[in-house]
């Protein structure tokens, strides 16, 4: 990748958001650079409806679990159990449904770099330029940054985006955070009492 080299568009963040990005617009002929750090797993319970699993092609098997109902424990332990709209949701184990939303980025003719995101300057055209550390295989390429040209600049990297605070987005370096815990566990195989493997529940516990 040359440093002059100029695309339609820069995706920063190869989640959801901006796979799917990458994805419709190099379908519709655009030149476009995938951008992504490596090797995190965001913590996310992996739900998905049915209208957006029809809508954006997502393969049955890629659904770990169907949830038909949802069960919502209040702090003092209240129940109440509600129905899903449209029958169901579909969960998926995050690492998976990425990645798998990664490649179908480019097969579709996005080009995918593995890095992280530095800054965003323009050149002396008042065109965007993108600056970023390559990695190979998760390592820095002895901290050499790179830079590409982008006549426009999607940030897809998260409530805290990089790409917003440099862009000078209000707000976006006063956004709020939580710390947050992900473990995937496998049900024992004497299930306890009152255990519905289609039902998700959702404990408000913090």
């Amino acid at each position: 990748m040359a440093q002059t080299d100029t695309y339609d568009v820069v995706v920063v963040g190869g989640g959801p958001a901006g796979a799917t990005a990458a994805h419709e617009l190099a379908r519709q002929g655009c030149t476009v650079l995938l951008l992504d750090r490596a090797g995190r797993v965001k913590p996310c319970g992996g739900a998905i409806p049915p209208r957006l699993i029809k809508d954006f092609g997502i393969p049955e098997h890629l659904l770990v679990a169907r949830a038909t109902s949802a069960r919502m424990v209040s702090p003092r332990n209240r129940r109440v159990d509600i129905p899903i709209e449209d029958g169901f949701v579909g969960l998926v184990n995050r690492e998976d449904f990425d990645e798998w939303l990664r490649v179908r980025a480019t097969e579709a003719g996005a080009v995918r770099q593995t890095g992280s995101f530095e800054r965003l300057s323009r050149d002396a055209d008042g065109v965007s330029v993108v600056h970023f550390c390559p990695r190979r295989t998760q390592e820095r390429v002895g901290g050499t940054a790179a830079s590409v040209r982008a006549r426009c600049v999607i940030g897809a990297d998260g409530a805290r985006s990089g790409v917003a605070r440099q862009a000078g987005v209000p707000g976006a370096d006063k956004t709020e955070y939580v710390f947050a815990y992900h473990e995937i566990v496998r049900a024992p195989k004497i299930l306890p009492e009152g255990y519905d493997g289609t039902r998700c529940d959702v404990f408000y516990q913090g």
